[in-house]
């Protein structure tokens, strides 16, 4: 076991070492992979991490997963772990390579601030050492901003103590938040992914709110807001998959690139347009279905800033870093707002409902993950994924689709277990590949990752972005994991108009009836929706004769409804909602009196 005295011996041997060939280890011919094996190794070794996992603990668990090709991946070359969570990254360089240059700190901190969980990265060569504060927002014009050490290998000796506070033995007895900075310039730079990415959102949906309205003032609200949504979600989406690799590298870049080589001639859109409709015949799905907002007029150089604000320099976001469970808490928040047309202005607001309850509150992971675990997992609990493709799982007001995000990891994370205590199922059924690899490096095909999309996630909620959004998250998570650019033209995801609906849970086409009650626009914002239709509701579902449950029963509905609603006062909820408050007060003896959740 590393020791403070055998950390001080190692590290004179390695800097003695780098002394006395300086010349070669400086030099173009010496690579990274080289500095890896023959210094930044040994260096983690005797700061106590199993670089090697000699211990053989199992892969969730080892102390250092390393980047065998991080030119390909993008990620940091070390991610260094206690108990399976991450405390640092480490990012290497050959020491031809100097730190100092915006691009590698950029590269360095990016990631390790776009997981949310991560404070800390270390950026070296060996001959030099730099440790940041990763917690802080990244500046282009300030890479150095959060830098904690910076040393130059001749100072490693004089400085061993400071160095082994990265230590295993002292990062297990919190040595790491110590470090961590805590002046006043610091806290107000320690602005996380998710706040700063809705500040961003919300300056872009603004001006194009603006600048759409003005271009084609025949769109009424509600079109405006769909319209700008729409392309919101596409370029996010195809930015997020250039990330992951599943599409090709820069592409709306080069888009951006291609109009200003045209002296822009050609709008932006033209361009946009072509691209939609190819990831449409790649991925299928639902977002980039023909629309609206193909044939809105838009100004090109607002759309060109919006997508050069997605990539490096002017990016500060890593989307294979920002998880779409932490997407989708910042889109509860974007959806707490809409966009409202005055005669004298466009803007951006909250919501009646958001204002009056003070705000909006995502439901944390661990709650999710809680209640998915004591609902689905029970129920799922034993059974074969055959069994498993008649469950229906349902959220009745989806909001961004946190609840059926967990049910679909979940499920996701049981077939994975289940095939691989059932090797031959997975050969036989789904694997082809499963000859190629271990158990353990087994992951589940795409197209079965879209046949439990299509088969159990079900939802309902009365807003139609939210509806989007929830899409929008669950075809991400679907394609989390994918290795490498996906095949051409096969559709590869379901569509999801027939699981994911828009409509008011509580209230059906019988309010209708109650024509005292309301005008259109209340009846817009009501949104009536009818369980038992086929074609708007899940009438297919709902009929007994037609939806056995999966114990094989005959009563029609959902096996498991999830969700977390709001508590709303009623009180507070007349003034920006009188007559649905009137309507529920009649249909549902709960909430003829106090207080009910909607």
């Amino acid at each position: 076991m590393a020791d403070i005295d055998s950390f001080k011996e190692k590290l004179r041997t390695l800097v003695t070492k780098f002394e006395k060939d300086k010349t070669h280890y400086r030099s173009k011919g010496y690579p990274e992979a080289q500095v890896r094996i023959d210094f930044i190794n040994p260096f983690l070794e005797a700061l106590g991490w199993d670089i090697e996992n000699k211990a053989q603990k199992p892969p969730h668990a080892r102390d250092v997963i390393v980047e065998l090709s991080p030119e390909t991946t993008g990620r940091p070359d070390y991610n260094v772990r206690t108990n399976g969570a991450t405390k640092f990254f480490v990012e290497a360089k050959a020491p031809s390579v100097p730190l100092d240059d915006v691009h590698h700190i950029m590269q360095a901190k990016t990631y390790a601030w776009s997981t949310k969980e991560v404070y800390f990265v270390i950026l070296t060569d060996f001959e030099e050492f730099r440790l940041y504060d990763a917690s802080l927002r990244p500046n282009p014009r300030f890479p150095d901003e959060g830098l904690i050490l910076n040393l130059n290998c001749s100072a490693y000796p004089e400085n061993a103590e400071r160095l082994w506070e990265l230590s295993k033995e002292r990062v297990e007895q919190g040595s790491l938040e110590a470090l961590l900075p805590k002046d006043t310039k610091s806290k107000r730079l320690r602005i996380p992914p998710d706040k700063s990415f809705l500040e961003d959102l919300t300056i872009w949906r603004t001006e194009l709110a603006k600048d759409i309205h003005k271009r084609n003032p025949e769109f009424d609200v509600k079109l405006l807001n769909d319209v700008v949504q729409k392309l919101l979600d596409r370029i996010i989406f195809i930015r997020i998959a250039k990330d992951r690799r599943i599409r090709p590298d820069r592409e709306l870049w080069e888009i951006v690139a291609q109009w200003r080589e045209e002296a822009k001639r050609k709008s932006i859109m033209s361009h946009l347009k072509d691209l939609f409709h190819e990831v449409n015949d790649d991925l299928n799905g639902d977002i980039f279905k023909p629309h609206a907002c193909e044939t809105a007029e838009v100004d090109s150089g607002l759309l060109a800033e919006i997508i050069e604000n997605l990539y490096f320099p002017k990016s500060r976001y890593r989307f294979d870093a920002i998880g779409v469970e932490l997407l989708g808490s910042i889109y509860e928040r974007y959806l707490g707002s809409t966009i409202r047309v005055t005669p004298q202005r466009v803007k951006v607001e909250e919501k009646p409902e958001v204002r009056k309850a003070g705000g909006v509150y995502y439901t944390p992971k661990y709650i999710v993950n809680y209640i998915v675990k004591n609902t689905v997992g029970k129920l799922i609990e034993g059974k074969t994924p055959r069994q498993i493709e008649k469950i229906k799982i349902l959220d009745p007001a989806c909001g961004s689709g946190s609840f059926l995000l967990g049910s679909y990891q979940y499920l996701i994370d049981y077939h994975l277990k289940y095939y691989r205590e059932h090797p031959k199922e997975a050969q036989t059924q789904y694997f082809d590949f499963y000859l190629k690899v271990g158990p353990e490096d087994l992951s589940l095909p795409l197209r079965t990752k879209a046949m439990i999309l299509r088969n159990n996630i079900l939802g309902v909620d009365i807003d139609p972005q939210a509806v989007e959004i929830t899409m929008m998250s669950l075809y991400l998570k679907a394609l989390e994991g994918e290795r490498g650019l996906l095949p051409k033209k096969q559709h590869l995801l379901p569509p999801l108009g027939n699981n994911i609906k828009c409509g008011n849970s509580l209230i059906s086409y019988d309010i209708l009836e109650h024509t005292e009650l309301f005008d259109d626009e209340t009846k817009s914002r009501i949104n009536p929706f009818n369980w038992n239709s086929k074609s708007t509701g899940f009438g297919e579902i709902m009929n007994p004769s037609q939806s056995p449950l999966g114990k094989g029963g005959t009563q029609g509905g959902f096996d498991v409804v999830i969700g977390n609603p709001p508590y709303v006062r009623i009180q507070a909820m007349k003034e920006w909602a009188p007559v649905e408050v009137e309507f529920y007060k009649k249909q549902y003896a709960a909430a003829s009196k106090g207080n009910y959740e909607r």
